[in-house]
């Protein structure tokens, strides 16, 4: 009768050791649930970091590359604008050197013509100053900043050959015929001389403008 309480107290302390050992198994187990979970936790953190650091990069790198298609659209605009606008100006000078050239042969051809109608016009264009019929107009004053200067010191140019394509063609238009140096003849060949001085002035012009209407690339190729 006396073993029965010993043997109980053996089977209690056995239970009592086993529920101890469980726990500190679960405790371990916990710990290192816990422990995992953290580490995945930093790992995963650091991660999205990371992630988040290449999206910066992504974006900034399109926000560079939008902002600089942007500068190059906005460059391209300007460009094409200036083009036009050189180009338009341009027109206006073909324009007037046409209406020049036109004035000088109606003066050359007039002069030496036997049509009274011709004669006539041709020595109301005379009357005209020199400097005035072969400097451009008001009306192209603000196509004038577009040309170069070479276009410009051309035009000056033209005023000396001109004056003395008009000098020699009145002259030649009144002289009476005679054997003096200073004959009709001997004149109207030096108003000729002048003449095609004065035409070649205007191609010379008009190649300067063609010149400057050229892309950079293109004069570069027929270089």
């Amino acid at each position: 009768m006396s073993l029965r309480p010993t043997t109980a107290v053996v089977e209690t302390g056995r239970v009592t050791d086993h529920s101890v050992s469980l726990v500190a198994n679960l405790l371990t187990v916990f710990l290192a649930l816990a422990i995992g979970t953290r580490i995945g936790y930093i790992v995963a953190a650091r991660g999205t970091v990371h992630q988040m650091e290449l999206m910066d990069r992504h974006f900034e790198s399109s926000r560079q590359l939008f902002e600089r298609q942007q500068e190059i659209h906005r460059e391209t605009d300007l460009l094409k604008r200036s083009r036009e606008e050189l180009k338009t100006s341009y027109e206006v000078l073909g324009v007037w050197l046409h209406q020049v050239g036109q004035t000088v042969d109606e003066i050359h051809f007039g002069a030496a013509s036997n049509e009274k109608q011709a004669r006539d016009k041709a020595e109301a264009l005379i009357s005209r100053r020199p400097w005035e019929a072969v400097s451009p107009p008001a009306t192209t004053a603000s196509a004038e900043f577009y040309w170069s200067p070479d276009v410009l010191r051309k035009i000056r140019e033209l005023q000396g050959p001109y004056a003395q394509f008009i000098s020699r063609t009145r002259l030649a238009m009144t002289q009476p015929e005679s054997d003096d140096v200073q004959s009709p003849s001997r004149l109207k060949d030096e108003a000729w001389h002048h003449w095609n001085e004065v035409q070649s002035l205007i191609i010379g012009i008009k190649n300067q403008a063609r010149d400057d209407l050229t892309p950079p690339a293109a004069a570069q190729q027929r270089a």
